[in-house]
């Protein structure tokens, strides 16, 4: 890793877990108003297509659903027209401030690359520092939020949809064109009494050197960076070793480990509603501790059989309560020797499995639904 490469990474994740995300808010139930569904569709059918040899399209179109009164949001669906082919999908909402930019680079449905989160502004840097409206992954059909909880979306706003196509799953030769769209339940915030929840991510870096007797030329982990910086963006390699950094590991030789973890200090008073696993292909079980090791130590979330094709959320059947000061880890466990058994990825080289967008490489993330406490 060269010195520029180090100093681009130091700058781009000091303000990683920082990000504000959009908010939910709890609305008195006995005066809500009736629910309303507005539709968002992809302007123009896409044909995804990996750049510099890589299997994975990142891919952002802003797409537009009409919202005629500021709202509440309780429900968000998005509808894949290609199922097979879709790895995740984030949405985003993008007010006044970024509406033209957007439609911009947009280009009248066309869309824009964008691996590492949309473009916009300087809160949309990166995977993990742009603000959720809502996201999709294989197991998750409707993000319907807890009982009394919604999203506050203004009149004319509008979204940013990002879908990562994962080419790896076409396996007849021909990529279909894809046109998904997007279905969001509201209702009128008029009259409502909010309280605002927010989206927490906490992620630690990955690291899984190739499975012992396994050799290849993408076994060494710098070239295997670079390869993941050609394929995806230089701001995923830039990630990979801003998580060590920040989870107090060596973020130039770091020690590979088929477990990966990491601390986050809680720095303001919260309860969290909801929690939700994020791993690739090669993940085994997700955890997410409260004070690990002490005797307030509280499980957040434990997946101790992860399955990528059911990342859905859980939601807590009683809240649980951070307070400043506290820890939350997340840990995660990988099985490398997986990449020579998957029909996705037997056929890829063997690798250095570091943090990264495309579907061969990996994360270890965890997402809590929390409301900010005084």
């Amino acid at each position: 890793m060269d010195q520029r490469l180090k100093k681009l990474a130091i700058i781009a994740i000091t303000c990683l877990f920082s990000a504000t995300f959009i908010g939910t808010a709890v609305s008195d139930a006995q005066n809500t108003p009736k629910a309303k569904v507005y539709v968002a569709q992809m302007v123009k059918p896409h044909l995804p297509q990996a750049p510099n040899g890589g299997t994975d399209d990142y891919r952002c179109f802003l797409i537009d659903p009409k919202i005629t009164e500021d709202s509440l949001i309780t429900q968000v669906q998005f509808q894949p027209q290609q199922r097979i082919m879709m790895h995740h999908a984030i949405m985003f909402l993008v007010g006044k401030k970024d509406l033209a930019a957007a439609k911009a680079l947009d280009n009248n449905g066309t869309g824009w690359p964008c691996f590492g989160g949309t473009g916009l502004g300087s809160s949309f840097s990166s995977f993990l520092t742009s603000p959720w409206l809502s996201s999709w992954a294989p197991g998750r059909d409707k993000d319907i939020m807890p009982a009394g909880f919604g999203t506050p979306v203004a009149k004319s706003d509008e979204i940013v949809l990002q879908v990562h196509y994962n080419l790896l799953a076409i396996t007849s030769g021909k990529i279909p064109t894809d046109q998904s769209k997007v279905l969001i339940t509201a209702v009128p915030a008029k009259g409502s009494h909010l309280t605002t929840l927010y989206t927490e991510l906490v992620a630690a870096p990955v690291e899984l050197a190739c499975p012992q007797g396994v050799t290849g030329y993408l076994c060494d982990r710098g070239k295997s960076l670079i390869d993941l910086a050609q394929r995806t963006s230089q701001s995923s390699a830039m990630e990979s070793v801003g998580l060590n950094l920040i989870c107090g590991h060596n973020a130039i030789n770091p020690t590979p480990s088929n477990t990966s973890t990491c601390d986050k200090k809680i720095t303001q008073n919260e309860l969290v509603v909801k929690a939700t696993p994020h791993m690739h292909l090669l993940g085994r079980s997700l955890r997410m501790i409260l004070n690990p090791g002490t005797p307030t130590e509280q499980i957040l979330l434990d997946r101790p059989d992860y399955n990528f094709d059911d990342q859905s959320p859980t939601i807590l059947t009683t809240p649980i309560r951070l307070k400043i000061g506290d820890t939350v880890r997340v840990q995660c466990t990988f099985d490398p020797g997986l990449r020579s058994l998957l029909p996705q990825l037997k056929n890829l080289p063997p690798r250095y499995v570091t943090w990264g967008e495309g579907s061969s490489d990996e994360m270890c993330l965890g997402v809590l639904g929390v409301a900010h406490l005084n």
